[in-house]
């Protein structure tokens, strides 16, 4: 009998992981060399852009997505408590009280006893997914962390493209003003005059699309934020500097701190509960009654027996025949479990190649902003002799002004490589499990696993403003 009450154990993370990748256990470094080191957190801090700061917290804060991933949390806490109900012994009263002949009072307690562990694996697997759904809270937060980050460097990009094509506009229509002034002295023939009105239009036409991407790009970080859409947000002058690159810890470390990979390991121990109680189902249970009757009656008579009436019961129900409905619930979960574990393994393979592919792009990225740099220098420095020229007289001013174009065209490809750059670093620290928070931050948070209060202050808020009072709300 105690051997069968016993439950078995699931499967643990290192098993799992060992079985996704065979050969994770014997990687000391990866593939793409990183920074050696432990995970460090607080990529936030380590941009320096105090805007940025305040922009991840109010996402934080109002992130519709987050508040939902907030609610699934309170909701799987709500049915851990109802699982882990059944392991005690329920009471309750009835009565039938009046102007009648008879009246009975009965207070009673029944109480399953969890033979097979039936509903302890119920309740195991309902602490699991309470478990996961908590990972999956913290991995929600440090995606719409890195999200917002990401969607801030590209507001300021789009504005410093904007910004840079309405100087080449100016330069445009300049060159088109000394064109037309050419054909008019007979210097030039029409053809160029056209040509420049051409590239005029083309430059116009880049900067209306660089606008629209900036308001585009404005949108999309205000609904991360949860603000109205209206394109209003503003962005820095300019992108801040690339911090120092973050350690980058031991490949078989990753499967630990990874919290998406956390809760689905918890959601495969999830499954094998589940399929415990399941086959658990399948065996007879047994329960014990307690009742207390009282009965007072006016044309009944009790006979020799007293009232009230005290008794103490034990019944059994061993299933027969159900349709197969058990085997098949048995069978379910067993796949189900199955399923779970194919999940874990696609995700930690996933999960490793987000991190191959952001230490390859730390490499790529770093070589090709060196070398936009060198041009945006080479062109500076033909800027600055051109102009020389124009100043002594050697030269027109259309060839200093092409060189500007030059340049502030280098300067849009250095700017869009260094945002990129930018967006790669914080897929790499994310892909890493890095937290957007100090470590001293995430121990005064409890680890950021309490979600926070604003789902039901974002209710209560609705319902003031429809005119529902607060009982109505709440039934």
């Amino acid at each position: 009998m105690l051997s069968a009450c016993a439950l078995d154990t699931p499967p643990k993370t290192s098993d799992l992981a060992a079985q996704a990748v065979p050969s994770l256990d014997s990687r000391r470094q990866w593939a793409n060399r990183g920074t050696p080191g432990d995970r460090a957190d607080g990529w936030l801090a380590g941009f320096d852009d105090a805007q940025l700061n305040r922009l991840v917290r109010e996402a934080i804060d109002h992130n519709g997505d987050l508040a939902i991933a907030a609610i699934r949390v309170q909701q799987a806490e709500a049915l851990a408590t109802v699982q882990s109900s059944g392991l005690l012994p329920a009471a309750g009263a009835r009565g039938r009280l009046g102007e009648s002949e008879s009246q009975i009072v009965s207070v009673g307690a029944s109480w399953e006893l969890d033979l097979w562990g039936r509903i302890r694996a119920q309740s195991r697997a309902a602490q699991s997914e309470r478990a996961a759904t908590q990972a999956d809270y913290v991995w929600a937060q440090r995606v719409v962390a890195a999200t917002t980050a990401k969607a801030w460097f590209s507001l300021i990009k789009c504005t410093e493209l904007e910004s840079a094509l309405k100087q080449i506009v100016e330069v445009q229509a300049r060159l088109v003003g000394i064109e037309g002034h050419r054909v008019v002295i007979g210097a030039a023939p029409q053809t160029e005059l056209e040509e420049a009105r051409n590239a005029l239009r083309v430059n116009q036409d880049a900067l209306i699309k660089a606008t629209q991407a900036r308001v585009r790009a404005a949108q999309a970080l205000e609904l991360l934020l949860g603000r109205y859409p209206g394109g209003e947000v503003e962005a820095e002058p300019s992108l801040p500097a690339l911090p120092p690159a973050p350690p980058a810890g031991l490949p078989a470390n990753l499967v630990e701190r990874r919290p998406d990979l956390i809760a689905a390991s918890h959601r495969v121990a999830e499954a094998f509960d589940q399929r415990q109680s399941a086959q658990a189902a399948r065996l007879p249970s047994v329960s014990i009654d307690v009742a207390i009757t009282g009965i007072r009656s006016d044309v009944l008579s009790l006979m020799d027996s007293s009232s009230p009436v005290k008794g103490v019961s034990a019944s059994f129900l061993a299933p027969i025949f159900t349709g197969g409905k058990l085997k098949a619930r048995a069978d379910y979960y067993t796949e189900a479990q199955k399923a779970a574990i194919v999940t874990y393994d696609n995700r930690a393979l996933e999960a490793l190649s987000e991190v191959e592919a952001g230490l390859q792009a730390e490499t790529s990225y770093k070589a090709r902003v060196a070398e936009l740099q060198a041009r945006v220098e080479e062109c500076h420095t033909l800027l600055v002799r051109e102009e020389a020229r124009v100043s002594i007289g050697s030269a027109d001013e259309r060839g200093a002004l092409k060189s500007r174009q030059t340049l502030l065209l280098s300067e849009a490809d250095l700017l869009s490589a260094r945002a990129d750059q930018l967006n790669a670093r914080i897929d790499l620290v994310l892909a890493l499990g890095g937290d957007w928070r100090e470590a001293g931050e995430m121990r005064a948070q409890g680890g950021g696993f309490s979600p926070p209060d604003f789902p039901d202050a974002s209710l209560a808020a609705k319902s003031q403003k429809s005119g529902i009072h607060e009982s109505d709300a709440a039934q």
